[in-house]
């Protein structure tokens, strides 16, 4: 299929102009066309502005989706398809329904709106949360949050967006609802989402559009397809950022990423267990795992801060790692640490040894700060004015020092907090794989380290006790009572054999 009509004539004045040129000519074209014209050539959508992913299927389609990148326009698309089906009659009801109500209206309402022909434009009425077109058509305003309400619906078309992003907890429960509720006329539906690993509604609208693709379709595309509409250079720049991560597979190039079966954690745990922040934590604490330099590929310095919920779960409050210069972390880490009323400073001396508490102690007097290195017997407290830290030394495998953490995430203890930007420390969760002699990333060595504090999980410590717990053991049975577990002589005879 083609490009849109619009496109292909800004790739002809591009080839015969230039980039300047074309601009220019098209000014010249478009100054000689009067406002009713240009009104209805900027809302020809389907002959002259649509790429042809972006208009609806032909023939009996039952369900139409986009699993796409970014910026695909997807939204767009949708926004256009409706309004034109409502101006033709064919859709009386329309249900709306986006991560939660806000971004419903936000998604949905005011691009709807937007994207009206001038004598066609809807009105919101927020206290009934209901759009009215002019010929009396609405349509309704929906959350997942709240899915009850959905099946009471009855709707020509409902438009589902943002599924990816919809709350764990009910998902499942509204999309349901939207499929009974979405029972007369032709009853479509109509989807958008960014791919997210192993989502369980989007795995179900691949499945079924795989076992019936004309009835079921489902659009996939990459950022690079809306290019035009883009400002130069932020695709390369993006690319630059995310390439080879899960994040810029998913939202630039809007693949639909498959759980590694070895990675540490499932993306699926993380989301069951996602949580909103508590009103109250039993404490606070910043892990720190400090690269040696800030040269171009070297290691990021991983921070890391959490608390530990009254209901003893971890909640994971903030990944700030980075490439940071020593000043840098250090005073991100006390700010932090203020801010959030951390009571603990965890940090990883293998490779800086004491340069570390040293470099956090020039940083903290610059700002009126004290740090006081503390050992295994002291119990948390929060002093003003004072950062407590403690320093240890990790041993043996990354990959073993990791393990403890992926139980504890496997167990439920550990939950991502909701509207936090955790995305970077997911990618490494979800696809670093914990085998013998594997480097870990430093961002997940710092979620260890605190992890390992708040949770009580093993660090890896020398119990210097354990060389002598054979000798203990052989003393009590030295002193036993003859009879009663006493050691045999090795020689035996007849004299009594026993001490």
């Amino acid at each position: 299929m083609s490009d849109s009509l619009a496109a292909q004539e800004m790739d002809r004045l591009v080839a015969t102009h230039g980039k300047a040129g074309a601009h220019r000519t098209l000014d010249l074209i478009l100054d000689e066309l009067s406002v009713v014209a240009l009104a209805a050539l900027a809302h020809d959508w389907r002959e002259f502005w649509a790429r042809p992913k972006q208009l609806p299927p032909d023939g009996e389609w039952r369900s139409w989706g986009f699993l796409a990148a970014r910026a695909f326009g997807k939204t767009r698309a949708v926004a256009e398809h409706i309004n034109s089906e409502v101006e033709a009659g064919r859709a009386r009801s329309v249900g709306l329904c986006a991560q939660n109500e806000d971004k419903t209206v936000e998604l949905q309402v005011e691009n709807l709106i937007k994207f009206a022909p001038p004598w066609f434009r809807p009105e919101y009425v927020p206290s009934a949360l209901t759009l009215v077109w002019p010929n009396g058509a609405t349509a309704n305003v929906r959350t997942p949050e709240a899915p009850g309400p959905i099946r009471g619906g009855n709707h020509e078309i409902a438009w589902l967006s943002e599924i990816q992003s919809w709350p764990t907890a009910t998902r499942e429960e509204a999309y349901a609802n939207f499929l009974f509720a979405t029972r007369i006329g032709y009853a479509h539906t109509i989807w958008d989402a960014t791919p997210k690993k192993r989502h369980p509604i989007l795995l179900s609208l691949l499945a079924r559009s795989a076992a019936e693709p004309t009835k079921h379709v489902v659009v996939r595309g990459t950022i690079r397809e809306a290019s035009r509409h883009l400002a130069v250079g932020v695709i390369d720049d993006l690319e630059r950022e995310w390439a080879g991560t899960s994040r810029g597979k998913e939202e630039l190039g809007g693949e639909m990423l498959d759980d590694d079966d070895g990675a540490l954690v499932k993306q699926v745990t993380l989301d069951d267990n996602r949580r909103h922040k508590p009103a109250n934590f039993s404490r606070k604490a910043i892990g720190i795992d400090p690269a040696v330099t800030t040269r171009g590929g070297s290691d990021r310095t991983g921070i890391s801060v959490a608390g530990l919920g009254t209901d003893d779960r971890l909640y994971v409050l903030a990944d700030l790692s980075g490439k940071h210069d020593a000043t840098k972390w250090a005073l991100l880490t006390l700010e932090t640490y203020v801010n959030e009323g951390c009571d603990l400073v965890v940090v990883e001396t293998n490779k800086g040894g004491n340069l570390l508490v040293q470099n956090l102690r020039a940083v903290a007097k610059d700002i009126g700060l004290k740090i006081e290195v503390v050992d295994e017997k002291w119990r948390p407290h929060r002093v003003a004015g004072t950062v407590f830290v403690r320093e240890i030394f990790s041993r043996g495998e990354k990959s073993d020092r990791a393990r403890p953490l992926a139980t504890a995430y496997e167990r439920g203890r550990v939950s991502h907090v909701i509207g936090v930007d955790l995305v970077a420390l997911e990618d490494i969760l979800t696809t670093w794989k914990p085998e013998p002699g594997q480097r870990s990333p430093d961002p997940l060595e710092a979620l260890v380290h605190v992890a390992g504090e708040l949770l009580g999980l093993s660090q890896d410590r020398i119990d210097p006790s354990v060389g002598f717990k054979g000798i203990v053991e052989m003393g009590r049975k030295v002193i036993a009572p003859a009879g009663r577990g006493s050691l045999p002589l090795s020689g035996g005879g007849g004299r009594g054999g026993r001490i």
